[in-house]
């Protein structure tokens, strides 16, 4: 007798906690342009660190959230540990999203209250890495999550 009770308190636990982060869906995402190239930084004492490289690129945001419309959530962006360099992503948006920055690795918020049943945003991103970005091609691995009380 005593089992089923414990069953049923599990139950409600578990329906009381977070599931945690759940990937959204953003295949709907692109960048403008589709490749970019990493150009060596100037030399300047007010550039920030010696030695770094960096790109511009834009990137059209289009998150699905249909699932959750009307809720309250929190929306982060999250950018995959490259392996190699640890890359930095900084960005402003048109106003939707929460402009911010980013390190690979990490996830940072990018929209909190009640969810649209899409995001949309166009976020203008400036990438750096250090000089050991050793291949002229690799892809950043860039994706959004969510989390409701």
């Amino acid at each position: 007798m005593k089992r089923p009770v414990f069953l049923i308190g599990l139950a409600i636990a578990a329906l009381t906690c977070g599931a945690g982060p759940v990937r959204l869906d953003d295949s709907l995402t692109h960048t403008v342009p589709p490749n970019v190239q990493m150009q060596w930084r100037p030399m300047q004492a007010s550039a920030g660190p010696a030695g770094s490289m960096e790109a511009w690129l834009r990137v059209n945001v289009r998150v699905d959230t249909a699932a959750w419309a009307g809720q309250s959530g929190r929306v982060y962006m999250v950018l995959a540990r490259d392996g190699t360099s640890v890359v930095e992503a900084s960005w402003t948006s048109q106003g939707r999203l929460l402009a911010g920055r980013v390190l690979s690795g990490e996830r940072t918020l990018v929209y909190a209250g009640a969810l649209p049943a899409a995001l949309n945003d166009q976020l203008a991103v400036r990438l750096r890495a250090s000089p050991d970005w050793d291949r002229p091609v690799r892809r950043l691995n860039f994706h959004f999550e969510l989390e409701t009380p």
